[in-house]
């Protein structure tokens, strides 16, 4: 099944160099998420006059993850129900298209509210924090 996802602009050229190998979507009302086998089509500007396809990728996992309110610099992310240890969030974040996990966090408690929980959906590059749940 093809399934559409959006990006904001400020995520479009880790996609375009291959650099951003997952995204985090909050469940679908519907519960039509995307599932391992799919094909995800990444844009940006959907349902605009400047839509532009970045890429189509096979979907590798989605996995469910939650993310916390954070006590102070300590951050709490579950994925697929187990903790990620800090430098774990760390790369999540930098991955993500993050500069660091402080501002991963800054964002989710901006745009959602805590505890967010949703999907980590992947394509290539699997990450090693992906593939321990």
């Amino acid at each position: 099944m093809i399934r559409l996802l959006n990006f904001q602009s400020p995520f479009v050229p880790m996609i375009e160099a291959g650099q951003k190998p997952h995204t985090i979507r909050a469940f679908r009302t519907d519960g039509k998420d995307p599932e391992p086998g799919d094909t995800l089509h990444l844009y940006y500007g959907l349902r605009t006059k400047s839509v532009r396809l970045l890429a189509a990728e096979p979907c590798q996992y989605a996995t469910e993850i939650m993310i916390q309110p954070s006590a102070g610099n300590v951050y709490h992310v579950l994925l697929g129900g187990r903790p990620l240890e800090q430098y774990e969030i760390e790369q999540l974040a930098r991955n993500d298209g993050f500069t660091d996990a402080s501002q991963f966090m800054r964002y989710f408690e901006s745009q959602h509210t805590l505890p967010f929980k949703g999907l980590l959906i992947g394509w290539n590059p699997i990450p090693v924090y992906a593939t321990k749940h």
